[in-house]
């Protein structure tokens, strides 16, 4: 509250006046040091626990979605513990790490998945490790965004930096503990269901009849199929010749395989609705905190339990946490920070493993849930609509399985030493120690049970894992003192050496073709192999920050860092990154002071530089494997039957002089409060360069390798980002506040290596997603439609053709977005909603494509029969086209080239609604109720499905779709006691 002076008399009437620049002015910066907000020179942003959308989330990424800028938060899909990348500032490296660093209590976690999905074409997505933080135990979330807020913590944080605080006890409670119990249960369901088109049958054409085994549905009608030549019940064919004529019905073979009755009466089946079920969230937490006699505790437990929407999907999460601070005198301070969890998840797979292509292109006449998934008495034996070398969904649910299951442990303590100068209280040091441990350890496991797909007969299983043992040791003196007559300027004086170690160990074992099925155990494998490797890294590093101020009005911070580490060649170990940042309160100028408008305003600037190691290894042999250039298979596979084996050197090479990548960032900005603080303007813009990338580049075979880990190309960022934050309305029983913030990055690849146009971050051979250069970062990279130059089709018959060749077909990132943040309160009931506008950006969407391609989806209806003269250049004449074609070979044609695939992913989406009541206070109890929506309106120009749902965990996450898990919507609620 504001200071005021009130004159002496006998009835004295005070109105407390909240001093908005109080309120906020505290942040918690590079290693957890505690700075005045206006001291700062870049851009900090923070979320408090309250501004987090915890309700009904088990996911940090998912809690701060829309409420961030120059924060790219891009989730997998809705299943459980799905990936998430976030992106700060645009991206750094082109194929390597992009997430921030996190830092919790002060003791830097990781949270980057234990394994990459690669080119994220096959198999179950990983989850990241942030997964094991549980959103309810954070008290604050910081982001540092610019190099120049992360410089200290040097090479590790060169993508920015989470700071997150977790709750500790609150100094008000100071007589008893105070125990919160919260909890919330939710349901889930598909976000955008795919509603396909269910007037066309089975079928390859109309002409050619239903075909009970054809993966298309550009058969005839629904309602013809009883007049159908072959298998028609009003016809005479093979079936009505061996049972009688069937009047109305018609037959289906896989009725028959499957013990049915052959002969079934046409009707349509939701066959997307059926096996995409309602999935079910609860979590629930219990803490415990106190602060009394110098000692702030807080403990808790907590559980978190999904179910997802496809069958035998889900997580489980316990977790249990402990913190203490204890200031033993007014001379020492020590305290521990400790967290456990495990977490168990399993998954289902997506792209070419992907089950949701069979549910999606189910034709509307197939009871996929009602026709049993194999034959009778023989369960390795399936049954589908189509080819069995995709996986009955049903058959997929009860034998197969992606399991992830990590437990966890982190924590840290530390001791501080605040020593009496006996300079006065304008001087003070403190000597602090601080040492960690992060250890983790994750299982995964593929189970292909016997028959799971035509190629996979004998079936497989994979166990493997990931072990990680971190020790990060922390020890900072820190100065703080004030000088001059009226103790005008300020000094804070830095100095520190961090060191961290981190041992790896890797393991995987597989088996295959099992000796009988329902024993899916490795031990039950007739084929095995085994392989196991172990890593140390190890980073030092010495830091030194430098602040001084002048009339808390112009504030000047210069930090240094020099790191050495292990992962890097000998010679090129060592690296120093400055930094430097100013900020001007120029409201403080005397014609600004209390002035009624503006009340507040700074200027600031900063430069910085910061940098990424790679990942160099000596020459090493490896064994083989030789692909035969079809799909799936291994015609030569180590160890041979005889059980010979065989070593080759390893197809990379790794530069000598490699040297690390070293990203150059300046930034400006602007803070503007209005109107005693009511609104609140903050302005940012960046320019990141990065240069001496390192990736993989491509040399020729003649080395005898494939590529090289090698330093070159570059990349430019400019970043604008604006946040606005308005009190509309403050009274004592209500109020109303709006926060809008706004992003928009253009990240360019500047060039490559020589010779190099592009690389690959991930996809089929064909489409892929890349960094091409010359091109925003990253594009997506395909067979487009072969086009004149004025942009024309050119058509080969009348049908659309290809380019033959792969190019740029759009640019994934978007033009802007924006987070809307709408909360108020009346009395005792408060509402908060939070929205995301993206504007712009490409996604490549294989799902879309694909079932327009097989005519499952509704838009296709109207070129199911009929012709059509299509509009184009006849590439023969070099006229308008006039040759009439079959519609449906004309639909075919146009999907079967990857650029119809390709869309804009512009959406609106409403990400939550929270209604919450404060019930008045019953006894010891403090009682809030609340129900919430999440992600329940989408407005997207994507047709048919959420357009934040895609493959992969890596740079290519949330451009690259292919039968991916659907995104989710939950509707549930909750309550929270406290006593």
């Amino acid at each position: 509250m504001q200071t005021q002076d009130v004159a002496i008399r006998p009835n004295v009437r005070v109105i407390l006046k909240s001093d908005a620049e109080q309120l906020d002015e505290v942040v918690v910066t590079a290693m957890g040091i505690k700075r005045d907000r206006k001291a700062l020179g870049y851009a900090a942003q923070d979320l408090n626990s309250e501004q987090l959308n915890k309700a009904g989330t088990t996911s940090l990424a998912s809690a701060i979605q829309g409420k961030l800028t120059g924060v790219d938060i891009r989730q997998s899909s809705g299943a459980p513990g799905a990936s998430s990348q976030i992106v700060i500032r645009g991206a750094r490296s082109f194929d390597g790490n992009n997430q921030p660093l996190y830092v919790i209590d002060g003791m830097p976690v990781n949270t980057t998945a234990d394994f990459d999905t690669g080119k994220s074409v096959t198999g179950a997505n990983y989850a990241d490790r942030s997964i094991d933080i549980n959103p309810e135990d954070i008290e604050s979330v910081n982001i540092l965004k610019g190099q120049a807020a992360s410089a200290l913590y040097g090479i590790r944080a060169s993508n920015g930096v989470i700071v997150i605080t977790t709750k500790r006890g609150s100094k008000n409670n100071m007589n008893k503990p105070s125990v919160t119990i919260s909890t919330n249960l939710s349901a889930q369901r598909v976000s955008r269901k795919f509603e396909r088109q269910n007037i066309y049958s089975q079928g390859n054409s109309i002409a050619a009849g239903y075909d009970p085994s054809s993966s298309m549905t550009w058969g005839p009608k629904i309602s013809e199929l009883a007049n159908d030549p072959k298998y028609g019940g009003n016809m005479n064919n093979q079936y009505t010749a061996a049972d009688g004529m069937r009047e109305g019905q018609y037959y289906n073979p896989k009725r028959a395989q499957a013990g049915l009755d052959g002969w079934t009466t046409p009707q349509i089946y939701d066959n997307v609705g059926d096996f995409l079920g309602t999935g079910f969230t609860e979590n629930t937490n219990v803490n415990l905190s106190q602060s009394i006699n110098g000692i702030n505790y807080s403990f808790g437990v907590n559980n978190s339990h999904q179910n997802g929407i496809i069958p035998s999907t889900g997580m489980d999460r316990w977790g249990a946490r402990g913190l203490v601070d204890w200031k033993i005198n007014p001379q020492w301070n020590t305290g521990f920070s400790m967290n456990y969890s495990s977490t168990k998840i399993t998954s289902a797979p997506g792209a070419n493993d992907g089950i949701m292509n069979v549910v999606y292109s189910a034709p509307a006449e197939y009871d996929l849930k009602g026709i049993p998934n194999h034959e009778p008495g023989n369960p390795t034996n399936q049954i589908l609509f189509r080819s069995t070398s995709f996986t009955n969904p049903y058959w997929w649910a009860e034998h197969n399985e992606y399991l992830q299951h990590t437990n966890r442990a982190f924590g840290n303590t530390y001791l501080e030493y605040q020593p009496d100068l006996g300079l006065g209280e304008n001087f003070s040091l403190k000597i602090r120690e601080q040492a960690g441990l992060d250890i983790w350890t994750s299982d995964y496991a593929t189970v292909r049970e016997m028959g799971s797909t035509s190629s996979l007969k004998g079936g497989d299983i994979e166990n493997y894992g990931s072990q990680h043992n971190v020790f990060n040791n922390l020890f900072t003196v820190n100065f703080d003192g004030k000088f001059g007559k009226s103790d005008e300027w300020r000094l804070n004086v830095i100095l520190g050496n961090e060191f961290n170690h981190e041992s790896i160990r890797n393991w995987d074992y597989y088996g295959s073709n099992f000796n009988f099925p329902g024993f899916t155990n490795i031990g039950n494998a007739t084929s095995l192999t085994s392989s196991e490797y172990k890593r140390q890294e190890r980073t030092v590093g010495f830091f030194g920050s430098l602040s001084m101020s002048w009339q808390d009005q112009v504030y000047l911070t210069v930090t240094g860092r020099n790191d050495y580490v292990s992962t890097m060649p000998r010679g090129s170990r060592s690296f120093f990154y400055p930094s430097v940042s100013l900020g001007w309160e120029f409201t403080k100028l005397p014609f600004l002071q209390n002035n009624k408008i503006l009340n507040y305003g700074k200027l600031r600037a900063s430069f910085a530089q910061v940098g990424q190691a790679g990942n160099y290894y000596a020459n090493y042999y490896y064994t083989p494997t030789y692909g035969g250039g079809m799909y799936s298979y291994y015609p030569v596979t180590y160890p041979l039957p005889s059980g010979v084996s065989t070593f080759t050197p390893y197809y990379r090479v790794y530069d000598e002089e490699l040297k690390p990548q070293n990203t150059t960032n300046y930034e400006v900005g602007a803070d503007l409060h209005f109107f005693g603080s009511r609104l609140k303007v903050e302005y940012t813009y960046s320019l990141q360069n990065v240069e001496d990338q390192i990736f993989y580049v491509p040399v020729d075979g003649a080395t005898g390798y494939q590529e090289m880990l090698t330093n070159a190309g570059k990349m430019r960022t400019h970043a604008h980002e604006l946040s606005i934050n308005a009190a509309i309305l403050q009274a004592k029983d209500f109020d109303l506040n709006l926060g809008i913030n706004f992003t928009k990055v253009n990240n360019k690849v500047i060039e490559l290596a020589p010779g190099v146009e592009s690389i690959m971050l991930g996809g089929f051979v064909e489409p892929q997603i890349r960094a091409q250069a010359g091109c925003t970062y990253p594009n997506i990279y395909g067979l487009g439609f072969k086009r004149d130059e004025a942009g024309n089709l050119l058509l080969l018959n009348g049908l659309p053709q290809s380019s033959g060749n792969s190019q740029d077909l759009g640019n994934c990132s978007p033009d802007f977005t924006t987070g809307f943040t709408l909360g108020g309160r009346y009395k005792r009931l408060s509402l908060s909603t939070t929205w995301s506008w993206q504007q712009g950006g490409k996604m490549y969407h294989g799902t879309n494509m694909t079932l327009n391609y097989f005519g499952a989806t509704k838009e296709s209806l109207p070129y199911h029969e009929g012709s059509m003269v299509a509009e184009g250049i006849d590439e023969a004449t070099g006229q308008p086209n006039t040759v009439e074609v079959n519609k449906a070979d004309y639909y075919q044609a146009y999907y079967n080239i990857t650029e119809s695939g390709v869309y804009d992913t512009s959406f609106i989406k409403l990400r939550d609604l929270t209604l919450t009541y404060q019930l008045p206070k019953l006894g010891i109890f403090d009682i809030s109720i609340y129900g919430f929506a999440r992600n329940v309106l989408v407005w997207a120009n994507l047709p048919n499905f959420d357009p934040e749902s895609s493959q992969g965990n890596n740079n290519m996450s949330g451009y690259f779709e292919r039968f991916s898990v659907p995104n989710t919507s939950s509707f549930g609620g909750g309550l929270t006691i406290n006593f």
